[in-house]
């Protein structure tokens, strides 16, 4: 009985110490960059989910916002910026940035996919990034295509 919850324990620590290791290394379980974003009166606290694992895990992830708080999803690893209605957990407004955070398009009150095929959002033009925020943040903001978004360091 004693050899039992020894090996018991040897397992426990192990599994304990394999999860450690998987995120410590495992690029989409790390912690995403934050940034402020203030739209009107309100400030936001914005993910950076940075690769293909991080954009995946993050927009997986997102059930519902938390109050106060975005996404930004990076795509400047050449994949063309995409967001699958499948992906989406939850009704967000979708704006398109380029490199210099322009908004080139808007997606406003983008849905989850309800049935197949599911429709994907994407950009007219020349995207890197999308800005992943509550439903009506944009409207309430009046944003447009050709304003900047400013995003500083959290």
């Amino acid at each position: 009985m004693a050899r039992l919850q020894t090996k018991t324990l040897w397992l426990i620590t192990a599994a304990a110490a394999a999860l450690v290791l998987l995120l410590q290394f495992c690029p989409a379980a790390r912690r995403h960059n934050v940034l402020t974003l203030t739209l009107s009166q309100d400030t936001l606290a914005i993910d950076v989910a940075d690769s293909p694992e991080r954009r995946l895990f993050a927009l997986g992830m997102l059930d519902r916002f938390r109050p106060g708080r975005g996404l930004l999803l990076v795509f400047d690893d050449g994949t063309p910026p995409r967001v699958w209605s499948k992906a989406l957990q939850v009704e967000a407004d979708l704006l398109w940035l380029d490199e210099t955070r322009q908004i080139v398009g808007l997606d406003l009150s983008a849905r989850p996919c309800t049935q197949d095929p599911c429709p994907e959002y994407s950009p007219e033009r020349g995207a890197v990034s999308v800005l992943v925020l509550p439903p009506g943040s944009g409207r309430d903001a009046a944003l447009a295509p050709g304003q900047t978004v400013f995003l500083q360091p959290a």
